[in-house]
């Protein structure tokens, strides 16, 4: 809105001098002439701050829809689901306008924010006062948007190592990885990632702030990068704030999926029977044989094992642990999941409990190219070897306190066709459709 500053001439101003020294008693007229004029101007000038105030109010619930549309886009990549919530968080924020005045588009069908933006469009009458006697009008129109983005994760890491520590990526014994992704540590010494005896590590890069060693027969070969002239930044931890069971993410279950169980053994022939389902399971759980996981969200709050030559399938599957539990898996488990593609744990195939910053182990033997998603212990050393590898190998990514590596077979982790490994998107508000 535009403000027009009214100016009078000289001899305008010269006859409104000669008039207030007037002793005719023209000084009450020219008040009661001019008071609605001045009444209307004080009035307008009120009433235009009033206007700027609920312009801006508007503006930041336009902020809301299109910032919370994104997010919700982001992890089920539903557009309608997310323009639903977009605008329902507008009327929860305080819009009160007919709903065909409030609008949210995945994408934002202006600019070039690219297929990853949101735009969210309102308008809403505010009503006149004192100016309604100047501007013929009852209300003014008010129009706000709001545009937001994100850009996917470049190259993420496959395997993260968080912990500034000495050998906070460790590969042992003999080992052979060939990993086709980035391997990166945020540990600053020069033995950050450290191999060891006759093991291999084969990779694209490495990004650390240290550096990368070997001794004895252990090599380390980079495909797409120089040993000596490799990325020295910090690694951001991909999954920080990924919501955990009993978040309002993730909502605890009102009973436990394993109550009829006697005993927490799954297996054919087993107690618990070769099916799983989602739930929370509030007792020990030992895979013995093959178990197929149901798509969904488990909850294991007492421990979690697997015997070996055990074989564990599912698609579309997230484990959570309570990892101050017994969590181990023995060699010549035959991994075959997968985690979910939407929903509040996209990406994410096993997680610790985030809240659990106590260091300690986590054993699990035989996921890397096997399983696809995300493993994420932001607080523990990942324990890891070589397993019974698939057929064609998957992209697994690690993302620990540190992590550790031996034994003496073969691991291959395919990330090539996934440009990495995942993570979630930094979703932010843009200024307009050029931004």
């Amino acid at each position: 809105m535009r403000l027009r500053t009214v100016s009078l001439s000289r001899n305008a101003c010269a006859i409104l001098v000669r008039l207030v020294r007037c002793d005719s008693g023209n000084i009450v007229t020219m008040f009661a002439v001019l008071l609605p004029c001045l009444l209307g101007i004080a009035g307008l000038a009120i009433e235009t701050g009033y206007w700027f105030t609920e312009r801006h109010r508007l503006q930041m619930i336009a902020d809301v829809a299109a910032y919370s549309a994104l997010v919700d886009y982001s992890v089920n990549r539903n557009a309608a689901g997310a323009v639903s919530i977009g605008v329902d968080q507008a009327i929860a924020s305080g819009y009160s306008g007919p709903p065909e005045t409030a609008s949210v588009q995945i994408p934002s069908p202006q600019g070039n924010l690219g297929p990853n933006s949101s735009m969210a469009s309102l308008r809403q009458q505010v009503p006149l006062f004192m100016s309604r006697l100047f501007l013929n009008s009852a209300s003014v129109e008010i129009g706000v948007v709001s545009y937001a983005r994100f850009d996917p994760v470049a190259n993420p890491p496959c395997m993260l190592s968080l912990k500034n520590e000495s050998r906070s990526l460790l590969i042992a014994a003999s080992v052979r990885m060939n990993m086709k992704c980035l391997v990166a540590t945020n540990a600053k010494m020069s033995d950050a990632i450290w191999i060891e005896g006759t093991s291999s590590l084969t990779a694209n890069c490495i990004r650390t702030p240290g550096s990368a060693s070997t001794n004895g027969g252990a090599s380390l070969s980079l495909t797409a990068c120089d040993r000596t002239s490799y990325s020295r930044d910090l690694s951001e931890d991909p999954f920080a704030g990924a919501p955990f069971w009993g978040s309002a993410a993730v909502p605890d279950q009102p009973f436990y999926a394993d109550q009829h169980v006697s005993q927490g053994r799954y297996g054919k022939g087993m107690p618990g029977g070769s099916q799983l389902q989602p739930g929370k399971y509030g007792e020990q759980v030992e895979i013995d044989g093959e178990v197929h996981l149901a798509p969904g969200i488990y909850y294991f709050s007492d421990g979690f094992r697997a015997a070996p030559n055990s074989k564990i399938t599912g698609e579309g599957v997230t484990l959570m642990f309570n990892q101050s539990k017994v969590l181990d898996v023995a060699q010549g488990i035959a991994w075959s999941i997968s985690a979910p593609e939407s929903g509040p744990t996209r990406g994410i195939a096993m997680m610790g409990d985030p809240a659990i910053t106590t260091s300690g182990d986590v054993r699990l033997i035989g996921v890397l190219g096997n399983v696809k998603g995300a493993i994420y212990f932001p607080h523990q050393r990942v324990l890891t070897e070589s397993g019974r590898n698939r057929a064609s190998a998957v992209c697994t990514q690690i993302v620990a306190s540190t992590i550790d590596v031996r034994g003496d077979g073969t691991i291959i982790n395919d990330c090539s066709g996934a440009g990495g490994a995942g993570g979630r998107p930094r979703i932010r508000l843009v200024r307009g459709p050029g931004s």
